[in-house]
């Protein structure tokens, strides 16, 4: 049995996906062609916004033994995944999806007297909301999405005229590659209120609700391109032709990759 290397095989929440095994075809390069385009762009890393973004959980734990006081909770907090989905049709909005943990050190006593011990923890915590951006997410085709069900198909007609030749078919599909929206962790806050429970015959606890407000301050980045069109001085040979040969030098350069790209596509 083929082993499984999907996504879903303990990647994803930021591990890299492995790359799937396939056979290889023989295959020969027929013909090569390529364009070249000038351009002025500058790719820099945008700023998309600083969101704060909250989390409400609550948790309930045993300690290994019981519990005379709590003496003090050291806590940290690490994001297991942050994922931005921009909202369709409104590229100043995103949808956050945050996964992280609390981690917890407490440092408790079980008498009045004696060492104290130490205990730790993993308390899961999960943020979903829809947060507006300070900047846009940009799509350098102006579209974000792949078509990959919508094959447009090519065929041809059969030698007797009758529907389409079988042996002899073509598709066209694109894929596009937009640039990721990244997250860093600036800062974070947890504010607690602890109830402990299940008291024995010394009035000692072992178990304890916590329950949370998680405070967390997220940049959002993009990197992102200036799109903009250079300006093209005029152009004039001295002949009656020199208006309409700047306006022909303008439309070529004003051409992008990109627009250049949509036109293959048909968009």
């Amino acid at each position: 049995m083929r082993k499984n290397t999907g996504c879903g095989n303990g990647y994803g929440h930021g591990k890299k996906c492995p790359p799937l095994s396939s056979d290889v075809a023989k295959s020969k390069s027929l013909f090569t062609a390529s364009e070249e385009f000038s351009s002025d762009d500058t790719e820099e890393t945008i700023i998309l916004g600083d969101v704060l973004i909250q989390s409400l959980t609550e948790a309930d734990f045993e300690l290994p033994s019981y519990a005379r006081a709590i003496k003090n909770i050291e806590k940290n907090v690490s994001l297991t995944q942050c994922k931005a989905i921009p909202v369709v049709g409104n590229p100043g909005y995103v949808k956050l999806f945050v996964e992280g943990v609390v981690h917890k050190n407490i440092q408790y006593v079980e008498d009045g007297y004696g060492y104290v011990k130490d205990y730790s923890i993993d308390i899961p915590f999960k943020a979903y909301d829809q947060v507006e951006l300070a900047n846009d997410v940009q799509y350098p085709f102006d579209f974000p999405y792949s078509v990959k069900d919508n094959v447009l198909q090519r065929r041809e007609l059969s030698k007797d005229g009758m529907g389409a030749d079988r042996c002899e078919f073509g598709s066209l599909t694109f894929e596009i590659y937009n640039q990721p929206i990244k997250c860093k962790l600036l800062a974070s806050a947890v504010n607690q209120w602890d109830i402990v429970h299940h008291f024995d015959n010394w009035g000692r606890f072992n178990k304890v609700t916590e329950k949370m407000d998680i405070n967390l301050v997220i940049k959002l980045t993009q990197k992102q391109q200036d799109l903009e069109f250079p300006s093209v001085p005029p152009m004039d040979n001295g002949e009656n032709g020199g208006e309409e040969d700047a306006q022909t030098a303008t439309t070529q350069q004003q051409e992008t990759v990109y627009s250049r790209f949509r036109k293959i596509i048909g968009q």
